[in-house]
């Protein structure tokens, strides 16, 4: 079965969310533009090959040798379901004489990158979901506002429903903003490979972040994350404002407008850009006169990062792999 997501978007917008409901399967988001997604997670998933075929010459050896490889290589310091401490694991690789652990051990702390990358992913796909969930969830107390609700205007709510609402567009700033930082970690992986594997080392980028991103070959190339352009600086800024000072205003707020008794749209409003940074002065960084919501602008935001990344995956397969 499906149905409409109850929430507010002003009359002009085309932009929806279906929920379709079985019980053959979990709940499940329909929205436009999410046609993207299967192709999405089907690149992620390819970057596991990408540095599998870079590590090992042999596939066929590969798969041959990995069923002997044991949990602890695979798990430790990796997944909360092994309980062995980091002094354990210590000696365990210092006991083992199993061939070629390192080399398999490298390329599990490689694939540790892209599984962080698909739960970044999944991380900034739950928190757009539920941005507009939040603010079409509540019920809005009439008794507090029943002279606003007999006419026509705006309400403007302070609660724990639009605290709740700021945090997850927060979150999902944050989270776009991590995984510009892992690329780059696979691609400087990708990029200055490991060859040698006498003994089980730090990965390379193991320290690189966002900013080492002009040492990078795939750095710049269009339409791609890597792209220098507004829509990238745009993220740029507002997660650093967000992890640095912390809130997306200083009152988190809901607006609810009401037409004839009725209500027809509840928004957060998007914070004044200007050039790729936040409109400032001094001290005063969040400025919201372009009247721009987020419920209208977030859609487009989560397409075009989307359509990035994939590019993005596309491009790394290019440079990095077929190349070579």
């Amino acid at each position: 079965m499906i149905k409409d997501l109850m929430y507010f978007l002003d009359e002009n917008t085309e932009f929806g969310i279906q929920i379709f409901e079985s019980e053959h399967v979990d709940d499940k988001y329909i929205y436009p533009g999410d046609a993207i997604n299967y192709k999405l997670e089907s690149a992620i998933i390819s970057l596991y090959d990408i540095f599998r075929g870079l590590v090992f010459d042999d596939i066929d050896k590969y798969y041959k040798e990995i069923g002997h490889m044991p949990v602890w290589a695979y798990h430790a310091g990796l997944d909360s379901d092994c309980d062995i401490s980091a002094e354990f694991f210590s000696e365990l690789i210092l006991m083992s004489d199993i061939p070629d652990l390192y080399k398999y051990m490298y390329l599990r702390d490689c694939e540790f990158l892209v599984a962080t990358v698909q739960n970044l992913y999944l991380a900034i796909e739950d928190a757009f979901i539920n941005y507009y969930k939040s603010i079409a969830s509540f019920k809005l107390n009439k008794s507090e506002y029943r002279d606003l609700i007999k006419s026509n205007g705006t309400i403007v709510m302070i609660s724990a429903e639009s605290i709740r609402a700021s945090a997850y567009v927060e979150t999902y700033y944050t989270k776009m903003y991590s995984i510009l930082d892992v690329l780059c970690k696979i691609c400087y992986e990708m990029q200055y490979l490991r060859t040698e594997f006498n003994s089980y080392q730090k990965i390379k980028s193991a320290d690189v972040l966002w900013g080492i991103r002009k040492k990078l070959k795939i750095n710049g190339v269009e339409n791609t994350l890597f792209e220098k352009c507004k829509f990238i600086s745009n993220i740029e800024a507002i997660r650093n404002e967000i992890v640095h000072n912390g809130t997306w205003e200083l009152s988190p707020k809901i607006f609810v407008r009401i037409k004839e008794k009725t209500e027809i749209e509840r928004y957060l409003l998007f914070p004044d850009m200007n050039q790729g940074h936040l409109s400032t002065v001094k001290n005063r960084r969040h400025f919201f006169s372009s009247g721009k919501k987020v419920n209208d602008i977030l859609p487009q935001i989560h397409l075009e990062f989307k359509t990035r990344l994939l590019k993005t995956i596309n491009e790394i397969k290019r440079v990095y792999f077929t190349e070579d």
